[in-house]
């Protein structure tokens, strides 16, 4: 972990991010595992890799782009909103009424939407 350490910066997570747009479902399952655990090992960097994960559902709805990995980024989320403590920080609040319930005006929802539907609900 400590060798890793210096090599997982915020560059690294942007690009791993850019990765999950990958057209092969194996690619981003392995990506999904590895970002996870990343964001289970460096607590200094999860409001980033959420921030960044933000980042790119901003893209896919105000930019109208299409992106083939928001179900596993969904995924990812999923179980980081189950672990949110209570009561709700102001910033989880913000990520569920700027992110989550914008992503479902997105033309193609259907791709995602289980996913979408689940990360709600766990708030």
């Amino acid at each position: 972990a400590k060798v890793a350490k210096k090599y997982i910066s915020h560059t690294f997570i942007v690009s791993l991010l850019e990765l999950f747009n990958s057209e092969d479902p194996r690619e981003r399952d392995y990506l999904k595992t590895i970002l996870h655990r990343i964001y289970g090992k460096y607590m200094a960097l999860r409001a980033f890799i959420r921030r960044e994960i933000n980042n790119v559902f901003y893209v896919v709805m105000y930019e109208n782009e299409t992106h083939n990995g928001i179900g596993e980024l969904l995924e990812i989320l999923g179980s980081i909103i189950n672990g949110f403590a209570l009561p709700l920080k102001a910033e989880h609040k913000r990520f569920l009424v700027r992110a989550l319930i914008p992503l479902h005006k997105v033309k193609f929802v259907g791709l995602f939407h289980q996913q979408l539907s689940y990360c709600v609900t766990q708030f």
